[in-house]
């Protein structure tokens, strides 16, 4: 009994001061690819961290908690983080939904969050007089700017013409689709069709049934990766002609490269493994060191930055007091997989990151994920189906 409680001690002293990180993600549920994704970033990133040091002369520790992608699950969870797991800072963040309802905790608690994901500007607006709020991932009016511009050389190259918008019925697909077709129509293009659909469902039947209809030349759905094959395959089954297939999920469907039913379709993603700068090599030899695979998601890199940009911020402010991290975060220019990360004020927020200039468009074309636009990553051009 004497050993146990003298190594309870022993734990305890050592534990003492050490800076905790809360990481909440969904770990299971919609957004679990994205989640698992991003755990080995933040993985990879801690190995790294406490390697050369830790933070603040300890061993930086990291907590996770799951929140499924379920707003019910999360606010307690974020609670426990910060209440009882007594953790200085929160990073993570993927669901937009989630991190609406998490907005009244965050301020109620005074945390300093590090988001990696949650791009719907309902969070930009829930978040907006939030001081201690940074933003890595573009917001989706930075999305659809960086979508917009792929779009219009479509219409000059390949005539494309005609949008059918799908668009799931949560803040992800929902916020700013009246936007979406203003700014469609604005660039000259017919939006042909906008229609809701319940993320999981699985039931594309009628809507595909109404874009054959509406004979569109660009598929354009906005829906998570438990959508991309129940559409895909519908669309098969119907025989609807397209161009172009385009999603933004954040993450898709593991293995989904190998169906056959993912051929040509495109979407959008802040990184590839092949994307050409020194940080993303070195990213893609340290992963594949330690997982024994390569990734092609990009939330295990921006969760990568995430943690080692506010370890690194800590770091220089020599104390977790949050003001002062903040003003070095703040002042960050650091090399990433994704370019360099500086925060400047997005419409809303004080510290926004990533912008629309990181996106890259891809489209499955041979078991993987080929850059098609814009130039400088295009490694084979678009394959339009009509």
């Amino acid at each position: 009994m004497k050993t146990l409680l003298l190594t309870g001690v022993l734990l305890a002293v050592s534990g003492a001061g050490a800076v905790k990180v809360g990481v909440l993600i969904p770990l299971s549920g919609a957004g679990s690819v994205s989640g698992q994704a991003a755990k080995n970033g933040y993985e990879l990133a801690l190995d790294e961290i406490n390697k050369a040091g830790g933070v603040l002369g300890k061993p930086l520790e990291v907590v996770y908690g799951d929140d499924a992608s379920a707003p019910a699950k999360a606010v307690p969870e974020f609670v426990k983080l910060v209440t009882v797991d007594k953790v200085d800072f929160m990073a993570g963040g993927v669901s937009s939904a989630v991190s609406v309802a998490l907005s009244g905790p965050a301020k109620q608690y005074n945390t300093f969050m590090a988001w990696i994901g949650a791009a719907a500007t309902p969070v930009e607006d829930a978040f907006a007089d939030h001081k201690y709020f940074f933003h890595y991932h573009p917001w989706s009016y930075y999305n659809f700017e960086a979508i917009l511009g792929f779009f219009k050389t479509l219409k000059d190259k390949q005539g494309a013409k005609n949008i059918a918008i799908a668009y799931e019925d949560g803040p992800f697909g929902s916020a700013g689709i009246d936007a979406t077709v203003d700014a469609f129509k604005k660039a000259g293009f017919n939006v042909v069709l906008t229609e809701k659909f319940k993320t999981g469902s699985g039931n594309f039947g009628p809507l595909v049934s109404k874009a054959k209809a509406a004979k569109p030349d660009i598929m354009y759905w906005v829906g998570y990766d438990t959508d991309a094959l129940p559409l895909a395959t519908e669309i098969k089954q119907q025989n609807l002609k397209l161009g172009l297939i385009y999603g933004t999920p954040p993450s898709w469907p593991v293995g989904f490269e190998k169906n056959p039913l993912a051929n040509d379709i495109a979407g959008l993603s802040l990184w590839l493994p092949t994307s050409p700068n020194k940080e993303s090599a070195a990213f893609v030899a340290a992963y594949k060191k330690k997982f024994n695979n390569v990734t092609e998601e990009y939330f295990a890199p921006l969760a990568y930055v995430n943690l080692k940009s506010l370890a690194a911020a800590i770091n220089k402010a020599g104390s977790v007091d949050k003001d002062k991290v903040a003003a070095e975060l703040a002042r960050i220019n650091m090399p990433t997989p994704f370019g360099p990360l500086t925060f400047s004020k997005s419409l809303k927020t004080q510290y926004q990151g990533f912008k629309a200039g990181n996106w890259l468009h891809f489209q499955f074309l041979n078991d993987t994920r080929v850059p098609v636009y814009p130039a400088n990553f295009s490694q084979k051009p678009v394959v339009w189906g009509k």
